[in-house]
């Protein structure tokens, strides 16, 4: 019979099983683990992306709604100048209507 290393042909056939086997098994074990370990961290990263583009179209929102009001309130303000212009002139007329029927002089 041949022999290599000590061994015969049937035990070279047999080691070379178990260890296929066994190795086989062990990198099944671990492809599964793989898959469920990423599978559980793939759905964690979309919650997560999902969570980022929710916040992001609210900011977007935000920003908008922000802008909106800033133009409001730039022309409210310049409503609110011409009022205190338009004050000052009937101010001014009153005084000067009060002082022509009253001869009044200013204090």
């Amino acid at each position: 019979m041949h022999h290599f290393l000590g061994y015969s042909l049937d035990e070279w056939m047999a080691i070379t099983t178990i260890v296929s086997i066994a190795g086989g098994i062990l990198i099944w074990l671990l492809n599964m683990a793989i898959k469920n370990g990423t599978e559980k961290l793939s759905n964690s990263v979309k919650t997560l992306i999902n969570q980022m583009d929710n916040l992001s179209h609210s900011l977007d929102s935000i920003g908008s709604s922000s802008r909106r009001t800033e133009n409001r309130v730039d022309r409210l303000e310049d409503k609110f100048e011409e009022h205190i212009g338009e004050a000052k002139v009937r101010n001014t007329r009153i005084k000067n209507l009060e002082q022509e029927v009253f001869n009044r002089k200013e204090k």
